[in-house]
């Protein structure tokens, strides 16, 4: 029964043996071989290697969070007593907000939060980040002080010149297009005016990003210093702010938002009008309708299993195909040159020497 079973498997086999006398083997079918195997494996690592790799995918809609507020965190230090500073938001419909209580004004010593300034850019280039890097960073420990480290709060200051204040907090405003400044009282608003020789607005930038508040992300203007090169002068800072989701392969969700930024300074050197243009440093923010998804996705197992095969299945069939079509064009040249060809050598002819008797054979 079981010799039956094996001899109609063995009809149905598509994969035909050839014994190993019938097979003829040369040195440039091995070194077609080896050729074979080096680029089996060269293909099989490339594989391997995009299979590893992450995609990235862009999408973009229409933001659909139009109504919905807008949080700008914000700390920096600024090199002037927090008495003389004011902090505002006007947005484009002419709204006028004081934010002084959504953040904090923490009287700090000027030497020790600008003691060095070397090595410090204005803005930052944001190196491109894998979607699972960012949202690594992300889900990372949050600051729990207030103040950034090596900074301390000042109990007191004595002289007015060694004084300096760091503003932290966030801000809720409408998600329009806006202007967050920080003045002096007197410039631009009212109260107490502040003489023009107490005026400095040289700052340093901890941190200034939109929505919720990521402090291991890097932003474009994240620890930047921005020197004030006199009394009278003003730092403008022109955001664009891009609503962003980023998606990453086990489909956890980060919605956060991406700015690029343009900064202008001007002094009275550079006959900057401080009659209708008081000096300051101004935050002016625009907000794209457009919300861009950013999906990080890599290819399945199976296809990479599947590419494998594929690929390594057309070399084998192609170096077959080539090893042939040698072999025909070396006996055709050896014919035309009228050379004997040697049937040994030749692909698909048997051996002459199977075909001789053994000697044991003969003497029966």
């Amino acid at each position: 029964m079981n010799n039956g079973w094996r001899h109609r498997l063995r009809r149905l086999d598509a994969f035909n043996k050839m014994e190993t006398v019938y097979q003829d083997r040369s040195s440039s079918g091995g070194f077609l071989s080896l050729l074979v195997v080096f680029a089996m494996l060269f293909v099989v690592g490339s594989e391997i290697k995009q299979y590893l790799e992450y995609k990235q995918e862009q999408s973009f809609s229409i933001d659909s969070n139009m109504q919905h507020p807008l949080q700008i965190n914000i700390g920096m230090t600024v090199a002037m007593p927090c008495q003389l500073i004011r902090v505002d938001v006007l947005d484009v419909s002419g709204t006028s907000q004081n934010v002084h209580s959504a953040i904090d004004l923490l009287p700090v010593v000027s030497k020790n939060a600008f003691g060095d300034v070397h090595g410090y850019k204005t803005v930052n280039d944001i190196d491109d980040m894998h979607v699972h890097d960012i949202m690594a960073k992300a889900a990372g420990r949050r600051r729990h002080t207030k103040l950034p480290a090596g900074i301390e709060r000042a109990k007191r200051i004595d002289r007015l010149e060694d004084a300096a204040c760091y503003i932290q907090g966030s801000v809720m405003v409408g998600k329009v297009s806006g202007l967050l400044h920080i003045t002096a009282y007197g410039h631009g608003h009212g109260g107490a005016f502040v003489p023009y020789r107490v005026l400095n607005f040289t700052h340093h930038i901890d941190e200034l990003s939109f929505g919720p508040l990521y402090p291991n992300l890097v932003n474009p203007l994240d620890n930047t210093f921005h020197l004030s090169s006199e009394h009278f002068s003003a730092f403008s800072y022109f955001v664009t702010v891009v609503p962003t989701v980023y998606i990453d392969p086990g489909l956890n969700v980060l919605e956060t938002n991406q700015y690029a930024v343009n900064e202008y300074y001007r002094s009275r050197a550079d006959n900057y009008d401080l009659e209708t243009k008081p000096p300051g440093i101004f935050f002016e923010y625009h907000i794209e309708p457009i919300t861009v998804t950013i999906r990080e996705k890599r290819d399945g197992f199976l296809s990479v299993v599947v590419r494998i095969c594929a690929a390594t299945s057309g070399i084998f069939a192609t170096a077959g195909l080539l090893h042939q079509l040698m072999s025909l064009f070396i006996r055709s040249r050896s014919r035309s040159s009228g050379h004997r060809v040697d049937s040994a050598s030749s692909v698909g002819i048997i051996d002459p020497a199977f075909h001789e008797k053994p000697s044991n054979m003969s003497s029966l």
